[in-house]
């Protein structure tokens, strides 16, 4: 299932901000998930507001720690659990600040973003390169010098990276071979599999491609290539 289908559509800011608060979510769950078109319009409307990435990051640790302090065993399987916490947390920080952090918020800083994402590339590129055939490797280096040229306005950058988020996940499941391929095929089929209960049969099928990206993403600690990203604003 895709959550950019249909009315809800997004520009390319809100969907990477969507894949950003994704994968904050999914790295303090510890575990693939799919989140839902619901979960979608959550995001948008964080982005709406004008919700830092760091702020939205601080709370859903918080709440991932309680929720482990308190023994409760049940995975958070939606961000609507976590919305009101978000929402009432970003209330606060206005109050406090009148303001200001929505304000810095708005006004990205784009070479030093697109610098923290090409050096983390590089440094995933030297982590991976037992796992990844030589010319794969070579490539996520090529991608990262790429990522420090672009230029143009946080929108029209944010496009460009969008389109090489894509070919950077490409480059690696092109390069899976062996064990690393067979283990990358044993999570899809454990993630499918406690979907299979609750998601119809179609729906689990469109599924396999968003999962597959997402435990390979997770495998190699891609980062997400966009200007909200938590690796770009490292």
């Amino acid at each position: 299932m895709s959550a950019s289908t249909g009315a809800d559509a997004p520009g390319a800011t809100e969907h990477a901000y969507f894949q950003a608060v994704e994968q904050i979510f999914i790295g303090l769950r510890g575990a693939p998930l799919l989140l839902s078109p619901a979960d979608y319009r959550v995001a948008v409307r964080w982005h709406q507001a004008g919700i830092p990435l760091d702020l939205i990051r601080e709370v859903l640790e918080q709440v991932f720690t309680d929720r482990r302090n308190r023994g409760v065993k049940d995975p958070v399987s939606s961000l609507r659990y976590l919305q009101r916490a978000v929402e009432r947390a970003w209330e606060e920080a206005r109050e406090l600040s009148a303001g200001a952090r929505r304000s810095a918020a708005a006004e990205l800083e784009v070479p030093p973003r697109l610098e923290a994402l090409a050096s983390r590339l590089e440094a995933v590129a030297g982590e991976a390169a037992q796992d990844l055939a030589p010319e794969a490797a070579s490539r996520l280096v090529l991608t990262a010098t790429r990522i420090r040229a672009l230029e143009g306005s946080a929108e029209t950058v944010e496009r460009q990276l969008g389109r090489l988020d894509q070919e950077l996940v490409e480059i690696v499941e092109a390069s899976l071979a062996g064990a690393v391929a067979d283990d990358v095929e044993a999570r899809l089929t454990q993630s499918l599999a406690r979907l299979a209960a609750r998601v119809p049969a179609e729906e689990l099928e469109r599924a396999r491609l968003r999962l597959r990206r997402q435990l390979i993403r997770d495998r190699f600690q891609l980062p997400v290539l966009s200007l909200f990203s938590p690796e770009a604003e490292a």
